[in-house]
């Protein structure tokens, strides 16, 4: 399953800068999630889960061009796999201005799960203090703002002890690796791993990964370093530089019981362009963090770092996430 570079490209008009909540990474146990669906139901992940369910939610939007093309996939999966061990909550980021638009969509791809889109998704204080709230939302939308959403499609599987065990699943090879989780390994439990990225400099993209809780072991890690470059002609969008990368990862103990870390990196044959992207370590405290880091030519107006792993279990790769990053906004003048 491909989560890198080509569907950074295709998924960059799809994302905003929120304020957000905590990041929700895999192995965290999942935020709350409750709300009305279309016909006026409570929707709750916490008594899906309690049902002994896992809990597939995707975040979507009908002026979404990306999560439209998922819903081909997605929409019979569920007609056929939604069981006593599985159920599917779509919770939509449509606003009123789209919301005839959203109901046309659900009835062309027979949309059947519960999709969450209520009164109460986006509080609005009036000037003389009362309150109105507004459905959908946008990108204002609570729960969005609750599950940290930065970019749609974005989607979860739940298991039934509430912990997230898949991010970011895409495509009929994405719906196959969730089927064989909850079919044949429902005790699968994730790596536990923050990310972040960040541009230095204004030049350097950098990635910076968590693995404290890495048992030892061989990992293939799939990663993506990219940035944004905007076109010099008005009016015209820009271009994303950078690709898609394996990290090949061995962590070992000695006899002695000091640690060993073995690196190295090959780039994809399917990459358009050579860059040089450096992956090394460092310790803060006791946790232990990798750094990717791609130094681009000139000043960037955005990065982008997206970072999995290919799990034996499942025989397949599993997303820790994905993060952009832009220049720290200039402070404001003092008074």
């Amino acid at each position: 399953m491909r989560y890198g570079f080509a569907a950074l490209i295709i998924a960059f008009a799809f994302l905003v800068f929120p304020l957000s909540a905590v990041a929700v990474n895999l192995g965290d146990e999942a935020p709350a999630l409750v709300g009305t669906d279309l016909d006026g139901n409570e929707v709750s992940l916490a008594a899906l889960n309690a049902d002994g369910k896992f809990v597939f939610i995707d975040f979507w939007a009908k002026w979404c061009s990306p999560c439209i093309r998922e819903l081909p996939n997605v929409a019979p999966f569920y007609d056929e796999f939604a069981s006593e061990r599985y159920e599917m909550i779509g919770v939509s980021l449509d606003t009123e201005n789209t919301y005839e638009g959203m109901l046309e969509v659900i009835a062309e791809y027979g949309l059947h799960y519960p999709i969450i889109y209520d009164i109460g998704s986006y509080p609005v204080i009036n000037p003389d203090g009362t309150v109105d709230f507004i459905r959908g939302g946008g990108w204002k939308n609570r729960l969005g703002v609750e599950w940290d959403i930065h970019s749609i499609p974005a989607t979860f599987l739940i298991n039934p002890d509430g912990i997230v065990v898949l991010k970011n699943v895409r495509g009929e090879e994405g719906l196959a690796l969730m089927r064989k989780l909850v079919e044949d390994v429902p005790g699968f439990l994730p790596p536990k791993m923050t990310m972040s990225a960040a541009l230095e400099d204004g030049m350097r993209i950098v990635g910076t990964a968590d693995i404290t809780s890495l048992a030892v072991g061989e990992y293939e890690m799939p990663f993506s370093v990219a940035y944004y470059v905007p076109s010099e002609v008005e009016g015209e969008r820009g271009e994303w530089l950078g690709g898609d990368y394996t990290l090949y990862l061995s962590r070992k103990h000695n006899e002695k019981g000091r640690e060993s870390l073995a690196m190295s990196v090959t780039p994809s044959e399917e990459n358009e362009q050579e860059f040089d992207v450096d992956v090394s370590r460092f310790h803060d405290g006791d946790s232990l963090f990798l750094r990717f880091e791609l130094e681009a030519e000139h000043e960037v107006q955005m990065g982008y770092f997206s970072l999995s792993f290919h799990s034996p279990e499942l025989d397949g790769a599993i997303s820790f996430g994905s993060a952009y990053a832009r220049p720290p906004a200039e402070e404001e003048p003092a008074d």
